[in-house]
Parts: C-alpha cells; sequence; structure tokens
C-alpha cells in the first residue's frame, strides 16, 4: 500500500477588511495572517457593503488574481441596519458557492465578530464546523454602543464559537464587561508584521520625534491634540522637532498646515508627506521616537514597526496596540484626548531616549517573541486540528 499525499485541510474566511475587486487600497491585515500559515488551505470571501441590492456582485479573485478569494459585494444599509438580515443573505450566499464548489471546510474564521461573524456564526452552524472569532475593537465597540439589542445574539455567538481572537488587545475587558466567556477560549492575535531582518541602529538623531498617520483622518490619529502638546513643550524643550508622515487629499494637507501655523510650530514640525512602507522603515531608525496618540485604533502597525527598528514609542492608551507591551520598557501611553497626558508621555520619551534604545537593541528579541507570527500560527493550527495527516488508501 503506498501513502497518499496529505490533504490540507481547509479554513473558511470571511473578512470585509481584505483587499478585493471591490475595494484594493484595503488593509492586507489578514491576508498577511492567511498566507503565514501554508500548511492549511484556505477558502476567502471578502466583502463590501453596497446599499443598491442591483450593484451585488461575486467575482472571482481578489485585487492579486488569487483563486482562493471571491470579491463579494453584499447588500447592507448604512449604519448596520438591518445588520443581522444582511449577514444571513451573506452567509446562504456564501453556503450556495461553498456546496457547489463541493468544498470541505474544516472551520470558519470571520474577522469581525459582529459583524461578518454574524455570517460565520450561521455558517459554522450549517457546515457542522467549528467558529473562530476576530475582535477588532473599533468597529466591534460601534456595535456593542449603538446595538445594545443585540447583545443577547452576541453572548450565544460567543457561547457556541471554539476560539475568540483579540486582534485589539485592549478590548478584551470590554468583552468580558459584557458578555461571559470561558477564559481558554480567548487569544491574542495581533496583526503579523513582514518577515525581514530588523538591523539596530545606534546613531540618531536626538530630540526628532516621527509621527505616521493618513491626514484624511488627522482628528482620529490625534493630530490637534499632539501639536497642542508640542507647542506646550517648546519652553522646556527648545530643541524638539516633529516629522509627520503621511499623505492625504489637499483639504486635509491643509488643514494640517493651518493646525501647525496656529501653534507657531512651523519652524519645528514637517510635512514629509506619503511614504512607501520600504522608505518608511528606512527612515525609521534616524529618530529619537515615535508619537502616534491615535483614538479608536484597531490595532497600528506602526509601532510594531517602530519597535523592531530599535525606536521607542508614545502610544494610546486603552486603544491600538495596548495589551501587547506589557515588559516592554521602551514606550509610554498616553491618554489621546489630553494634551497634557501627550505632553507628559513625550517628556518620558525625551529622558529616555538614549536608554531605551539600548533597552531595545538588547532585547530586540523578546519584542520579535511577542509579535512573532509563528507561535500563534502554531497555536491557531493545535486548536483547530488543521495540520495536514497522512494517510493511506482503504
Amino acid at each position: 500500500m503506498t501513502q497518499q499525499p496529505p490533504q490540507r485541510r481547509c479554513v473558511l474566511h470571511i473578512a470585509v477588511e481584505y483587499p478585493s475587486l471591490n475595494r484594493s487600497t484595503n488593509t492586507p491585515a489578514v491576508r498577511n495572517f492567511i498566507r503565514s500559515n501554508p500548511l492549511v488551505d484556505y477558502r476567502v470571501f471578502a466583502l463590501r457593503r453596497t446599499a443598491n441590492p442591483l450593484s451585488c456582485n461575486a467575482l472571482a479573485g481578489d485585487d492579486e488574481g488569487d483563486n482562493h478569494v471571491t470579491s463579494m459585494k453584499y447588500w447592507g444599509l448604512p449604519y448596520g441596519i438591518l445588520l443581522f438580515l444582511s449577514m444571513t443573505l451573506v452567509a446562504w450566499r456564501i453556503w450556495r458557492t461553498v456546496k457547489k464548489e463541493q468544498r470541505q471546510i474544516a472551520m470558519v474564521h470571520a474577522h469581525k465578530f459582529s459583524f461578518e461573524g454574524i455570517a460565520g456564526w450561521w455558517l459554522a452552524r450549517w457546515l457542522k464546523v467549528p467558529l473562530a472569532l476576530s475582535v477588532r475593537g473599533e468597529a466591534e465597540q460601534k456595535t456593542l454602543r449603538y446595538k445594545p439589542h443585540y447583545r443577547r445574539f452576541f453572548q450565544r455567538q460567543l457561547r457556541d464559537c471554539q476560539r475568540l481572537y483579540y486582534v485589539s488587545a485592549w478590548f478584551k475587558p470590554i468583552i468580558q464587561q459584557h458578555f461571559k466567556l470561558a477564559e481558554p477560549k480567548q487569544k491574542l492575535l495581533p496583526n503579523f508584521v513582514a518577515q525581514r531582518e530588523w538591523p539596530q541602529q545606534t546613531a540618531f538623531e536626538s530630540n526628532r520625534l516621527i509621527s505616521i498617520m493618513d491626514l484624511n483622518v488627522l482628528d482620529k490619529k490625534g493630530l490637534p491634540q499632539l501639536l497642542q502638546a508640542i507647542a506646550a513643550l517648546r519652553s522646556t524643550q527648545p530643541n524638539l522637532q516633529l516629522d509627520i508622515v503621511g499623505g492625504g487629499f489637499t483639504t486635509a494637507n491643509h488643514r494640517a498646515q493651518q493646525l501647525i501655523q496656529q501653534h507657531k510650530l512651523g519652524d519645528c514640525v514637517h510635512l514629509l508627506g506619503a511614504m512607501n512602507n520600504a522608505e518608511l522603515l528606512h527612515a525609521l531608525p534616524n529618530y529619537a521616537a515615535m508619537v502616534l496618540p491615535s483614538r479608536n485604533e484597531t490595532f497600528g502597525m506602526a509601532y510594531v514597526e517602530a519597535l523592531l527598528s530599535g525606536v521607542p514609542v508614545m502610544y494610546s492608551r486603552n486603544t491600538g496596540i495596548d495589551g501587547f507591551l506589557e515588559g516592554i520598557e521602551a514606550c509610554v501611553g498616553a491618554e489621546p484626548n489630553s494634551s497634557e497626558s501627550i505632553a507628559t508621555a513625550i517628556t518620558t520619551l525625551l529622558q529616555h531616549q538614549q536608554q531605551w534604545r539600548h533597552w531595545l537593541a538588547a532585547n530586540q528579541s523578546l519584542v520579535l517573541q511577542r509579535f512573532e507570527r509563528q507561535h500563534y500560527i502554531d497555536e491557531y493550527n493545535q486548536s483547530f486540528d488543521l495540520l495536514p495527516k497522512i494517510g493511506t488508501p482503504p
């Protein structure tokens, strides 16, 4: 009897935040996670909402032509009106496609529990397979706030899932405040950074800070409060400089420039425009620290890239990357709505800029381990018994 090659088990992924033919500019975080697990097969439905039912589609492939992906435009009303009905229809469309393809699905993973998680719950029931749900705090927070009548369903959904993965670790206490669920089924799952060499650079420009943001959402990224904090520090930190990396529409750039002029910071705050990721990673090690007081940030990849580049960071408390930084010294949290708190955090960064840079150089392995993908992938595969098994023919 000859051995058959092992068959990869297939995970059905449902994600709104996925680059697709309907929206190619979406974040690649979910795609990076899926492709980091080559021992497991995948089938992805990349969703985008339309209020016009005549505009619904199901296109083969994503923006890179991956034939494991369907770019699906689904009917849904703004503000989550009739969300449960909308996601039930999505589940039915996906179920019909999977059945037509005669795919053997090992599990369903929905990448926001309060949105596509509803479709995932239906599909896991219909396909009789385990369900994994991801928590992305920004979107989930809005649903819990504006749809309290959904909480009874969410309690059942969380009870039925096998794993709840926190991409937003800061949201775990909020989930636990509203719902009862067993601690063992709750796991952290950060977005994965690119696999590359992270050289440590000892030389840097003292007192020069960098902030990385999309200027089209500069209020969400905390630019007004950040500039207020920089203005307040001018008397005690006369050599302080801030470079802002990121593009935006003409109106957004104009408003950012107005804010800089309003605070009389034209000589120390500079808009550098957009950079691609390679350019940004090349520039990062030259800075004393990265500062980004975002509000309602799901994760915040820029913080991780800065830390791995040997650059201390200021992050926002109770959002973004908060919850993943325990034991990492070279960072300081601030209240994003308080320019005073941001100014205090920046002062701490400047006081420790040399010390914390040495700490990061000596402890890069700790930071890598915290965000390194293989640990999380191994736990994922073991939890759902996804690794292929070598079998023999009957």
